[in-house]
């Protein structure tokens, strides 16, 4: 039962994680529209790929708990 519950904590994160990425990627691209918006541009990318760095390692931790749920409770 722990696993359960850490693989739901865990698959919070993610979809956390995803739907701040998707904000981060509207971000981006209003900023890549601003011509005067360089050094904006160039902090709203590397914030974006810190959070898809981020978002990619609650995947892997999700799934790994999931795969450890499943082996442990049937």
């Amino acid at each position: 039962m722990m696993w359960t519950a850490i693989w739901f904590v865990v698959n919070m994160f993610f979809v956390a994680s995803v739907i701040t990425l998707l904000f981060m990627h509207r971000s981006v691209a209003e900023a890549a529209q601003d011509p005067a918006g360089v050094q904006r541009h160039a902090a709203a990318k590397k914030r974006r790929k810190f959070v898809s760095v981020l978002s990619l390692v609650l995947f892997l931790a999700m799934c790994a708990s999931f795969l450890i749920n499943m082996r442990l409770n049937g």
